[in-house]
């Protein structure tokens, strides 16, 4: 698993496709940090501020807060997102980390 990819993933407490915005390094030592991506798009409230369109058919990006997944747990490479839109995300968890 790579930054920037979107992967179906399993678990019972975790949206069924996830993005991966840790580094490769966190990659490579198999300590994947994630944020759990969904089929709906948030109203432009708050929520709406921390959700970041992925591309079409892919979803919206939850950037609320970062978990770390499981590498058994990923199942199947779903997408790569642009540069632009990982741009986006990091922008996203800047401001919900206040970082």
């Amino acid at each position: 698993m790579r930054r920037g990819e979107v992967w179906s993933y399993t678990s019972t407490t975790r949206t069924p496709r996830v993005l991966v915005v840790s580094s490769d390094m966190l990659n490579y030592a198999r300590l994947p940090i994630v944020v759990d991506v969904t089929e709906i798009e948030s109203s432009f409230t708050t929520l709406g501020l921390l959700t970041v369109s992925l591309g079409d058919g892919i979803g919206y990006a939850r950037c609320m807060g970062l978990f770390r997944a499981e590498p058994s747990r990923f199942e199947a490479l779903l997408a790569q997102v642009s540069d632009d839109v990982m741009e986006q995300v990091d922008m996203a968890l800047r401001v919900a980390l206040d970082l």
